[in-house]
């Protein structure tokens, strides 16, 4: 085989060739630091974290923080890598300090147990989870949901025959 040939033939080897497998770098985040003066409280998982010092000598924690989206959230930890299982969306009962009523706050769950607020910031477990009443059809929607069955399986009877 001719010297320009084989080049040619190796040339078509590389473009089926699967490409190398890149990992994503850990990157360390500026928004996953978790300075102790702030107002957020964090669960007691993090009392006893490593504390770090900022370019201005101020104390901070790594945190696991929850990135979203409109379509999907991601959870960056604390060593910069990105957590490969289950985000659930869940909704907390919580009592308003104000007027005192109720209303209910979206929240994030992983598989592995952890929560994080609407912010994406880390919370002690709630309490009270997916507790919103489920409203009671009324008597006249029951009696309309038969009537467009019963239709409905007469119209799949008369089309048999």
């Amino acid at each position: 085989m001719r010297k320009k040939s084989q080049e040619l033939l190796d040339n078509l080897n590389k473009i089926t060739a699967k490409p190398k497998m890149t990992f994503e770098k850990n990157v360390e985040s500026y928004t996953n630091r978790h300075y102790p003066s702030t107002i957020h409280k964090l669960p007691t998982s993090y009392d006893k974290a490593k504390r770090y010092k900022d370019e201005e000598g101020e104390e901070y924690i790594k945190i696991d923080r929850v990135y979203g989206g409109l379509y999907e959230c991601q959870l960056r930890q604390k060593d910069g890598t990105i957590y490969k299982g289950k985000l659930y969306n869940k909704k907390r009962l919580i009592k308003n300090e104000v007027d005192g009523k109720n209303f209910y706050s979206q929240c994030h769950m992983t598989s592995n147990g952890r929560w994080f607020d609407n912010c994406g910031l880390p919370i002690e477990p709630p309490k009270q989870v997916d507790i919103e009443p489920e409203a009671k059809p009324d008597e006249d929607d029951i009696k309309e949901q038969k009537r467009i069955a019963r239709e409905r399986e007469q119209r799949i009877i008369a089309g048999l025959k």
